[in-house]
This record gives structure tokens, C-alpha cells and sequence, in this order.
């Protein structure tokens, strides 16, 4: 049976898990990359082929956070949950973003960056949106 929970306890539980937990496991298999393919590619290379293993466990961050929440809960206001998921998400993303900036101030590093950035985005607003969008639909029953 589904627990029902409030948009605050959705949003901390779809957020703790597309923004520590599955981008660990990614920082993770990121090392891996790089320690036993640092040797044989460039840096270049290496930099582009951990950023798309860190965008693949981004992907999959947000679609277990989906189904656990949608096999585990029942979301009493999903059109709350997403906006502040959305909100929450694009702020730490930001921030993040200019940390990242910060770090090596060139226009080809932010250039890379937004665009790393704006695919992680997009992914989560994406899959949040259709999501909480699919609990909002008018359920009708058939006689």
C-alpha cells in the first residue's frame, strides 16, 4: 500500500537521489574511467567520456527516483512536488555551475560547462515534468 506524503517529503526524498546518491555512484564509475583508461586517451577525451558516464547516471538517478516514488507514495499535490523539484534542482544546479566555472575561467570551460549543465537540466526537468504531469491527469473510469 502507498504511503501518501506531502510535496515537502516527495521533493527531499527526488531530490537527495538525483543530487547525492546515483551522482556519487557516478563520480564513482567516473574514477573507474579514468583509472583504467587515464593511460590510452587523451584528456580531452577522458574529460568528454566521464562527463557522458555522469549525464548516464543522471538519467538513471531520476528514473529510480520516479519509480520508487511512484511505487512507494502517493503524491497529494504532484503539481507542487514538481515545481519545487524543478526550482530546487535548477538552483543546486546553478550553483554548481559556477563552482565549476569558478574553477578554470575560460570561454571554452564555460562554453562546456553550460552545455554539460543544461543537459543535466533538461534531462530532470524533462522526467520530473512528465511524471508529476501523468498523477495530475483526470482519471476516468469506464462502465
Amino acid at each position: 500500500m502507498k504511503k501518501e506524503k506531502s510535496a515537502a517529503s516527495v521533493v527531499t526524498h527526488h531530490i537527495l537521489h538525483t543530487t547525492i546518491l546515483f551522482p556519487f555512484f557516478g563520480l564513482l564509475a567516473g574514477y573507474f574511467v579514468l583509472k583504467f583508461l587515464g593511460d590510452s586517451l587523451d584528456a580531452t577525451t577522458l574529460r568528454i567520456l566521464k562527463d557522458l558516464v555522469s549525464i548516464g547516471f543522471v538519467f538513471l538517478g531520476v528514473k529510480y527516483s520516479l519509480s520508487y516514488i511512484d511505487k512507494k507514495y502517493s503524491v497529494t499535490n504532484p503539481e507542487k512536488s514538481s515545481k519545487i523539484s524543478i526550482i530546487v534542482f535548477g538552483v543546486l544546479a546553478a550553483c554548481v555551475w559556477v563552482l565549476s566555472i569558478l574553477n578554470g575561467f575560460n570561454i571554452i570551460g564555460i562554453v562546456y560547462n553550460t552545455v554539460f549543465f543544461g543537459i543535466v537540466f533538461a534531462i530532470f526537468f524533462v522526467m520530473t515534468k512528465k511524471y508529476f504531469s501523468s498523477l495530475q491527469a483526470p482519471q476516468t473510469t469506464e462502465a
